[in-house]
């Protein structure tokens, strides 16, 4: 690799860490990021939990699962609209940055934002209720694979045009709550029809709720390596899509 290249790649690094700082600061505690990344996925384990006859350390890792998928898939949905309503993602287009380098550095801010929220129901777990980590390099696994693609998965989502976050929140919503009844959230994988396992197989946020609970000690359908490559291919495809629908959208405008 060449100097010259050396030199780029580490300038649109540095690039995409300033971005997402930003967008840290910036939109942490933006109503939308604080109702659907942190209220959201609290209320509803709330409302599954409270009257079932389940030991809440056993119900942590659906939590966990949880908090990462709303909360990582929640910030680019609402950074971009704002910006787009500022004008602020306009001039990043026009200003001497590759739009690879805006959309990492989003996509870092969601992960970053997933893995912070994500934190405290493990802590919670582990304290209060006798939660126990038996496989820590499965957690971290399940933690950074889960938050890259469920924030790149927001990313894409975010391609949408329109400059409100509930232009965004709406559609990505369509998609989010109905993968919480084919995930193995309210109703387990191995009690699911065939077509219902099947389904859940294809759900993202199942593979994070198996590898979470394997992480606590728990049992699997699909199997740890199973939730890691689908977790991987899911990764990858989001990243893709994302950065493929934002390219579009520039070559259109």
């Amino acid at each position: 690799m060449s100097g010259i290249h050396r030199s780029r790649i580490g300038r649109e690094a540095r690039v995409a860490w300033a971005i997402a700082l930003k967008d840290m600061l910036t939109y942490y505690t933006r109503p939308p990021s604080i109702m659907f990344g942190v209220l959201f996925p609290f209320s509803l384990f709330l409302s599954f939990s409270i009257g079932r006859n389940v030991p809440i350390a056993q119900q942590i890792p659906v939590l966990i699962a949880q908090t990462l998928f709303f909360a990582s898939s929640s910030i680019g949905p609402v950074v971009i609209p704002s910006e787009r309503a500022n004008q602020t993602f306009d001039r990043f287009l026009t200003s001497p940055v590759s739009l690879l380098a805006i959309l990492v550095g989003k996509t870092i801010a969601g992960v970053i934002f997933g893995l912070g929220i994500s934190v405290i129901p493990i802590l919670t777990g582990v304290i209060f209720f006798g939660s126990q980590i038996s496989n820590i390099g499965a957690l971290i696994t399940c933690m950074v694979l889960s938050t890259i693609g469920f924030s790149a998965m927001g990313i894409m989502f975010a391609s949408m045009p329109g400059q409100s976050p509930g232009n965004v929140m709406m559609p990505l919503n369509f998609v989010r709550i109905p993968l919480l009844f084919i995930s193995g959230v309210y109703t387990p994988v191995s009690e699911l029809p065939s077509w219902g396992q099947v389904g859940s197989m294809l759900s993202p946020l199942t593979h994070t709720i198996e590898l979470a609970r394997y992480a606590m000690g728990g049992e699997t359908f699909f199997g740890p390596l199973v939730n890691i490559l689908i977790l991987t291919i899911y990764t990858a495809l989001f990243l893709f899509m994302g950065i493929r629908f934002h390219v579009m959208n520039q070559k259109k405008e």
